[in-house]
């Protein structure tokens, strides 16, 4: 059976691979998705969901979401504006 410090090592492990990148594109954003779901599973393997890793796993997910709502909303007003500057080039 695993140990809680053998899960929290994992974890670590984890961590360290899907350290924050420079950038926010969507390639992050699916990085961060699997940061999550990489600590989900391991959460799995805690005998209580009330843990650290599922905790993680909410903080990575919900920076995700974070940075796929920034996104979106520069692609909104991108979209917005396009509309417009294609009108005024035709």
């Amino acid at each position: 059976m695993i140990t809680e410090l053998e899960l929290e090592r994992i974890a670590a492990a984890i961590d360290r691979a899907f350290r924050h990148p420079g950038t926010a594109d969507w390639a992050a954003v699916e990085r961060l998705r699997l940061h999550a779901d990489l600590l989900d599973r391991l959460a799995a393997a805690q005998r209580h969901w009330s843990g650290s890793l599922s905790r993680r796993a909410e903080l990575a997910r919900d920076a995700a979401e974070r940075m796929a709502d920034e996104l979106n909303h520069v692609t909104s007003a991108i979209a917005v504006d396009l509309p417009h500057q294609a009108a005024t080039h035709r």
